[in-house]
């Protein structure tokens, strides 16, 4: 039987243990994986990339140099925390893919730096697809000053999607319902 071979994932209410699934019935392993956990069908996925909101980010102390200026490093944490936050909202979360048996190491990174950030300001981080095929994808972030919405910094990350065992993976062919839900993704910032 299936589920004497599954676990529950802590904190992941429905998601079982995939590699477990897998030496069971890999059918039901990529029946998990194209399931989100909040989109009925496709007009909800729709609606979902067309609302999703920026990720807000309070400036720690910690963050800044002596000047209590952003360091420039911080700026890739916070399109990382933006990143988590927009796929968690679209219900395809780091935990789900990884659940999936699906990684998305960053291949790429740039960050400019328009205004400087300051200790105590608040930001928005915007994320938007720049590109998408499947294979990889790239973001492109925004961060704006939420005082008075300048842009203090622009950047983007690239990805590619990998399978447990280190080769690349189209999402098109292997999980549609993920790549589908991609596709739906702002391409333009919300």
């Amino acid at each position: 039987m299936i589920m004497e071979k599954t676990t529950k994932i802590e904190g992941n209410a429905g998601i079982d243990k995939v590699e477990d699934i897998k030496t069971a019935a890999p059918a039901a392993a990529e029946k998990i994986a194209n399931e989100a956990p909040a989109l009925a069908d496709p007009a909800d996925a729709a609606a979902a990339a067309v609302t999703i909101t920026p990720w807000i980010h309070k400036v720690q102390y910690y963050e800044t140099d002596q000047m209590q200026v952003v360091h420039h490093s911080n700026f890739i944490r916070w399109f990382e925390e933006c990143r988590v936050h927009v796929l968690d909202e679209i219900g395809y979360g780091y935990d789900r893919l990884e659940a999936a048996g699906i990684m998305s190491p960053v291949l790429s990174i740039e960050a400019k730096i328009k205004i400087s950030v300051r200790f105590g300001e608040t930001v928005k981080i915007h994320a938007a697809i720049e590109k998408f095929d499947g294979i990889r994808l790239t973001l492109r972030y925004e961060v704006r000053r939420a005082e008075d919405d300048a842009v203090c910094c622009t950047g983007m990350t690239g990805h590619c999607f990998l399978g447990k065992d280190g080769r690349l993976i189209s999402l098109k062919r292997k999980y549609p319902k993920i790549y589908e839900t991609l596709c739906k993704f702002p391409t333009e910032f919300v």
